[in-house]
């Protein structure tokens, strides 16, 4: 199974290159390889895969596979976020929140969960209300 994800990601089909990526992260089918993943998510990306950008971006954010890159992973998750990914617009509106990767901005947290909200991510509710409980 893997050997096959392999050689239809080296084809450059995007979505073995997801499947492989999601599957190397999680340890599933064979041990967890970050770096791999990192590898395969990015080649995603440059095909133009934006579950792939918000991948990539949690991957900066953390260190994962990469060297730990907080402001690359926001761009990652602007991107994706800008192209209607709604995880990735709640995880952005996390980043502005923490000041992780960008400015600590509670307007630009809202901003983002709001978005995320709007994009059909149901957590985005509680995150605004979390946030709107902590500025009091």
């Amino acid at each position: 199974m893997m050997t096959d994800l392999r050689a239809r990601a080296a084809a450059g089909d995007v979505a073995a290159c997801m499947q492989l990526a999601k599957r190397l992260i999680r340890g599933r089918g064979e041990g967890r390889n970050f770096e791999e993943a990192v590898e395969w998510f990015d080649a995603a990306a440059r095909a133009g895969d934006t579950d792939a950008l918000y991948w990539l971006g949690k991957c900066y954010l953390k260190g994962l596979g990469c060297r730990r890159d907080p402001s690359g992973g926001v761009s990652c998750l602007e991107a994706a976020a800008g192209r209607g990914h709604a995880a990735a617009a709640l995880k952005l509106g996390d980043c502005f929140e923490q000041g992780l990767g960008a400015p600590r901005s509670a307007e630009l947290a809202a901003y983002w969960y709001r978005k995320a909200a709007a994009c059909g991510e149901n957590r985005a509710y509680a995150a605004l209300l979390n946030l709107a409980r902590r500025r009091r």
